[in-house]
């Protein structure tokens, strides 16, 4: 068996704040144009007044505006800087600073791969503008249902719309076997786990990414594993601890509340690892996860 000894360089996330004169881009004033609520499916103009933006030569639009003008419910998580929008079918997250960007099914486990577009979420007066984009992301890739032209935001929509299916990246394989030749690497999996974790399931992301669910009851610890480098967490949350510690020749970032460890991310032999908890272990559970990563 061998065993991870490299040292690493623990994933971090690069954000990318634009500047005061990017933001003055393109500040002419336009309309938004959408259907009413309560048709979606019938053209039912609805005029909003609302500046559009051009930063790094992306447009953007607020984000609250279009999103409920699609029929989508917006939250705002001020701690965090995190939007959340979600219809009852899909749902995204939107953090200031992150150029990166994806949506998620609310009925399964359907999640597009983070992809940057260009322009990192920002704060304009009071509302958060995002790439116009997103919302063909969000809608299953459906071609152009938000657009910036004619000196107009214009929500396109109709009865596609509503049944348009999101895509589903995740393919479930049998074994870890089958799991490394979809995602073409050899990688290393734990052989200890906290006591009565089991292995439940096995993922390939896009064939760039695995996944591993080991459950304990209600209890889920997901292993991740891919060659590209980043943060593979999709963990937004802001915690009481971040640091770096060392455990056995790998350099980990730990980040957690109260003592207690819920996300561990670092890098070894050239592939970039994370173990994520919906319960939070102690360091010493991560530490004998960590040091049992082995190719079998």
């Amino acid at each position: 068996m061998k065993k991870i000894s490299t040292t690493i360089v623990a994933c971090a996330l690069t954000l990318a704040v634009p500047t005061m004169s990017a933001l003055a881009a393109g500040a002419s004033e336009n309309l938004l144009i959408a259907p009413h609520h309560e048709s979606r499916s019938a053209v039912q103009p609805k005029e909003i007044k609302l500046q559009a933006k051009v930063i790094n030569k992306v447009d953007m639009v607020p984000a609250r505006a279009v999103f409920e003008a699609l029929g989508f419910t917006v939250t705002w998580n001020a701690k965090e800087k995190k939007l959340h929008a979600e219809n009852g079918e899909r749902e995204t997250d939107v953090v200031l600073g992150d150029d990166n960007y994806f949506a998620y099914s609310t009925k399964s486990e359907g999640m597009t791969a983070p992809v940057p577009l260009g322009a990192a979420p920002v704060k304009i007066g009071g509302s958060i503008y995002v790439p116009v984009k997103l919302f063909s992301i969000v809608l299953g890739n459906q071609a152009n249902p938000v657009v910036v032209k004619g000196g107009k935001i214009i929500v396109n929509s109709g009865s596609k719309m509503e049944n348009t299916q999101l895509p589903t990246p995740f393919v479930n394989y049998d074994s870890i076997d089958a799991a490394r030749k979809a995602a073409g690497a050899n990688f290393a999996v734990p052989t200890e786990l906290p006591e009565n974790y089991k292995q439940d399931e096995i993922f390939v992301f896009n064939s760039r990414m695995a996944q591993i669910i080991y459950r304990n009851g209600e209890q889920t610890l997901y292993y991740r594993v891919s060659q590209e480098t980043g943060d593979i967490s999709g963990d937004y949350n802001v915690y009481e601890s971040t640091k770096t510690v060392a455990i056995g020749n790998l350099e980990v970032t730990l980040k957690g509340n109260k003592g207690l460890v819920s996300v561990a991310s670092w890098e070894a032999d050239g592939f970039n690892y994370c173990l994520l908890a919906n319960k939070a272990l102690t360091a010493e559970q991560v530490q004998n996860i960590i040091l049992s990563i082995t190719i079998l």
